[in-house]
């Protein structure tokens, strides 16, 4: 079984439970323990998960550990677990840069974790348009 990286430091139980539900319903190992250095990882099998709205302490973390894993080659797979209704959360920068994003309750969600499809959503499902990621042409 493939391991998923959870990039939050911050989840509540409900939000904990629920990340481990859907990464095992898509095969997945559900691990907190981030390694510092990416390179022991495998770009054809882990990926990165951020459970989203991220909670603000958890985004400078985020940031750092999805541009980590991207400049690796590590797909990161964001999930909204639920709307920030209280405005204290969000999608960190780096999110929009180098993750897909979709809704806990998509019915691609389990594509998208595996890879086999790239979605770009907002809480609720509804989608947004694919963004724009500049890259260097030689």
């Amino acid at each position: 079984m493939a391991d998923a990286y959870v990039l939050n430091e911050h989840l509540n139980g409900e939000d904990r439970s629920k990340i481990e539900a859907i990464l095992q319903a898509a095969g997945y190992n559900t691990r907190y323990d981030v390694p510092n250095s990416v390179s022991s990882l495998s770009p054809d099998t882990d990926i990165g998960v951020v459970g989203l709205p991220a909670a603000q302490e958890d985004i400078a973390a985020i940031d750092a550990r999805t541009t980590a894993f991207a400049g690796a080659g590590i797909r990161v797979v964001a999930i909204w677990l639920h709307a920030d209704e209280e405005g204290t959360g969000g999608s960190p920068e780096s999110i929009g840069k180098y993750a897909t994003t979709v809704d806990s309750d998509s019915a691609d969600l389990t594509a998208t974790l595996t890879g086999e499809k790239e979605v770009w959503e907002q809480p609720g499902g509804e989608q947004k348009p694919r963004p724009d990621t500049r890259r260097n042409k030689c």
